[in-house]
């Protein structure tokens, strides 16, 4: 059997211990404490492209429209998950369940509203759409700080997922819930 010998420099130990201390007397801590900020804007971007530089900047952008083109958004917050709704008033405005992510109104931004349409749908509620072709946007409690937008209006949906269903007591007889997906009656804002 062979013994496991311990790694010894061939320059000899006092030359590893010499730099050793070099090393420790080039790199000396400054004892600040970075905060994520400081990283972010320390970060080297000079090589990267432009397309990149935007990438990183717009990590959670979205952008989205409707089938013609005559409403179209932009998105710079990130997206909630998205929440199947069978309500009535779902099911009427969008001809199936809805499927909605949602964001927060000061993170959403209108590029073209052209053919934007409310439609106020209930006392606490209102629905967008495109008078053009006739797409439901957008769903939007009136006074509150959020906008609920249809998930297949995205361009991208890259990193969404349906994490539950609403309003499942008022779904119709001609489909099933078969996924292990929560379910509630109502939906309670969280």
């Amino acid at each position: 059997m062979s013994k496991i010998k311990k790694h010894v420099s061939a320059l000899g130990p006092e030359y590893s211990e010499k730099m050793k201390s070099r090393y420790a007397e080039k790199v000396k801590p400054s004892g600040k404490i970075y905060s994520k900020t400081d990283r972010r804007e320390n970060r080297v971007t000079a090589d990267l492209p432009a397309e990149s530089l935007q990438e990183e900047k717009n990590k959670f952008a979205y952008q989205g429209g409707c089938l013609c083109g005559a409403v179209r958004f932009s998105i710079s917050g990130k997206l909630r998950h998205v929440i199947n709704c069978h309500c009535g008033q779902c099911l009427h405005t969008h001809g199936h369940y809805a499927a909605y992510t949602s964001v927060d109104k000061k993170e959403f931004q209108l590029v073209n509203d052209g053919g934007l349409k409310w439609f106020r749908s209930s006392n606490e509620a209102r629905r967008g759409f495109c008078q053009e072709c006739g797409a439901s946007l957008f769903f939007e409690r009136l006074g509150g700080c959020k906008i609920s937008i249809a998930a297949g209006m995205l361009d991208s949906s890259k990193g969404l997922k349906t994490v539950e269903h609403i309003f499942v007591a008022d779904k119709p007889d001609y489909y099933e819930i078969e996924d292990d997906l929560q379910k509630f009656s109502q939906y309670y804002n969280r």
